[in-house]
């Protein structure tokens, strides 16, 4: 199958995250390029968004299985996608942090994160 550059970006992606899951990279790919055709139709008529095109129920799904079962890989994931979308909004790790954090503990919190970053650096 001949691919944009788009679409082999990712399928790329999906292949370095599915196995995390344990899943063959196969299956979600196929399910992208039938949703998606791999991340060039992101928008549907319906709503859906993205290359999966999950709804605002899939989304609200997901949040219960958090909920009932404690599953680091899945919580991580999700986390790190979070913190993905707070930068590319907020532009720096501090505005990202700042709204990811309680509002009133900005003041220790965001230097506290940025001391742990030099730390883990190391």
């Amino acid at each position: 199958m001949n691919l944009i550059h788009r679409q082999l970006e990712t399928k790329e992606k999906i292949e370095k995250i599915a196995p995390l899951f344990g899943l063959d990279p196969l299956w979600p790919i196929s399910i992208a390029m039938i949703e998606s055709s791999l991340g060039v139709k992101q928008l549907s008529s319906t709503g859906c968004k993205g290359v999966f095109q999950m709804s605002s129920i899939a989304m609200k799904d997901l949040l219960q299985e958090m909920e009932r079962v404690d599953d680091d890989l899945i919580d991580i994931v999700c986390g790190v996608a979070f913190l993905y979308l707070l930068l590319k909004r907020h532009k720096t790790i501090e505005e990202a942090t700042a709204h990811f954090c309680d509002p009133d503990d900005i003041k220790f919190y965001i230097p506290q994160v940025l001391d742990y970053m030099k730390v883990f650096k190391c």
